[in-house]
């Protein structure tokens, strides 16, 4: 069986991102790039497959050459060959873009099956696995949580409602796998050695031969997400301090026109939180 699997370069999900004053870019400074989670998943899949039918399993990307790194992790894991192709429009093309160059590597040699990760954690619109498989004249399978069997393959895809489906796969097909299908391996000392002298083949969209179609997104503005905001309840003036603080813990009987909004950052707030209490009664004022 001849596996494909493609493979997408993002900032790792955990690391806490910010934009520039300009807000055009990413900070650099200390700023972590790899493969994105869900797709090393999609990797082992390609790998145990193509132990269980003795087969081949190319990885592919769209991005800079500093996602060398990324292949060469796709590869430790048992990966045969990896393709990087280069990105004409800086990697905002979209994933109808991106999905069509991969389409197109891909169908340089025969290919039996197709694995991609369902979404980036980055992006997440889920659209590069159907992208591919129109392209390729091949059935999408999205949602996959298990494959198993050989010939045909059994595959469970989730459902809402927390049902499933079994399907049974015999011919070529692209699959949009989800975190929960395995565990990638720790690839051996060996591998990660093999892995970092294996050759990369770059290829540009002149070498594909293709014409893609106008760029649909452009970059206005990164932005942050809003600052969270907590209300608080204005308690009746003329009862205890003591009462006052239950009713501010109860959410007081008519939040309507009683609440009020605390806006800014977390330090701005908890001085917002302390006047309001100093005013309210609530806690003494220090002499």
């Amino acid at each position: 069986m001849r596996i494909a699997v493609c493979i997408k370069w993002v900032p790792d999900p955990e690391f806490p991102l910010q934009a520039t004053a300009a807000g055009l870019s990413l900070e650099s400074p200390g700023l972590v790039h790899m493969v994105d989670p869900v797709d090393m998943v999609a990797c082992e899949a390609a790998v145990r497959l193509k132990e269980q039918t003795s087969g081949h399993a190319s990885v592919f990307t769209v991005a800079a050459p500093d996602a060398d790194a990324g292949l060469r992790s796709a590869l430790a894991l048992g990966g045969d060959e990896a393709v990087r192709i280069e990105p004409a429009d800086g990697g905002l093309g979209g994933s109808i873009r991106a999905g069509r160059l991969l389409a197109a590597a891909i169908a340089r040699a025969p290919i039996d099956l197709v694995i991609c990760g369902a979404r980036s954690s980055d992006s997440g619109s889920g659209a590069v696995p159907a992208v591919i498989a129109e392209a390729l004249g091949m059935p999408v399978i999205s949602d996959v949580i298990a494959i198993g069997g050989s010939n045909p393959l059994q595959i469970t895809r989730r459902i809402p409602g927390g049902r499933r489906h079994i399907l049974e796969l015999t011919g070529p097909a692209v699959l949009g796998v989800e975190p929960s299908l395995c565990e990638p391996r720790y690839p051996s000392v060996v591998a990660r050695t093999k892995a970092a002298r294996a050759p990369i083949t770059a290829l540009t969209v002149a070498d594909l031969g293709i014409s893609l179609p106008a760029a649909s997104l452009s970059l206005v503005r990164l932005q942050g997400p809003r600052p969270n905001t907590t209300r608080i309840i204005n308690p009746p003036q003329k009862v205890a301090a003591r009462e006052r603080l239950a009713y501010i813990l109860a959410g007081g009987p008519d939040q309507k026109r009683s609440s009020s909004r605390l806006d800014g950052p977390v330090s701005a707030q908890v001085d917002q939180l302390l006047a309001f209490l100093r005013e309210s009664g609530a806690v003494a004022t220090a002499h």
